[in-house]
């Protein structure tokens, strides 16, 4: 997963880097919300981890802007020294899936960050077959078959393809495509990720025949829709 954090203590910011990065996981760094938000519009985070007390703008107020504001559904964990009941309860209350309490216990928080990522996003499934939305991944052969077709695929179009199937109705960064296939962001200059969308899109039929649609999100990515209205244009 990519995980953003928003914490004002550059030690304990870089604390929890290390933490994620050590379970698998990327991270961005923050700390300020005006900084967090900016990154809304270019960065496609699967798990936020905020602190209460910033130094612009409270915990709360920037959970209830990005649920509000970004119709965002992003899973928000918070790490804060606020260990009252009441705190809890509030930031529950705002739409955060979980709480944990200061000083970091790096054990406790990765299992709460696995329990989050079992419960909120799909498993992957060693190599068998893997079926989304009516699309079947053969993962040895890279074959994606589907009613009416089949394609097979280069490695980086099929891992493409699956990340874009597993996260269909996500709006997903350029950045985060690049870094989920090509382990790198994005380059401005390169046309190395619509080409790939391109042929991706043609080969299994997204343009709302097949009843999903691969779409382009002006100034930030990609998007799979996977109803009716997957048959309008760009």
């Amino acid at each position: 997963m990519h995980i953003g954090i928003l914490e004002d203590d550059a030690t304990l910011a870089q604390h929890l880097a290390e933490v994620v990065q050590s379970a698998g996981h990327s991270s961005a760094t923050f700390s300020t919300a005006k900084a967090f938000l900016s990154a809304l519009g270019r960065q496609t985070f699967d798990l936020l981890v905020f602190d209460w007390k910033l130094p612009d703008q409270d915990g709360i107020k920037v959970l209830k802007q990005l649920r509000a504001s970004f119709q965002s559904e992003t899973p928000v964990i918070f790490l804060t020294a606020m260990h009252d009941e009441q705190a809890i309860v509030t930031a529950l209350e705002a739409g955060a899936e979980d709480y944990c309490v200061k000083p970091l216990r790096p054990a406790e928080f990765l299992a709460r960050i696995a329990a989050l990522q079992r419960r909120i996003y799909p498993i992957r499934q060693g190599t068998g077959p893997q079926t989304h939305h009516g699309y079947t991944f053969d993962m040895v052969e890279r074959v994606i078959t589907w009613e009416g077709g089949h394609a097979q695929f280069s490695g980086k179009e099929f891992e493409l393809a699956r990340f874009v199937f597993e996260n269909a109705d996500r709006s997903l960064s350029r950045d985060r495509l690049m870094q989920e296939v090509w382990g790198r962001e994005d380059d401005p200059f390169s046309r190395t990720l619509d080409v790939h969308i391109s042929r991706i899109r043609s080969r299994l039929a997204l343009n709302g025949s097949s009843g999903l649609r691969l779409r382009s999100v002006h100034g930030f990515g990609y998007q799979l829709i996977t109803y009716a209205a997957a048959g309008q244009d760009d």
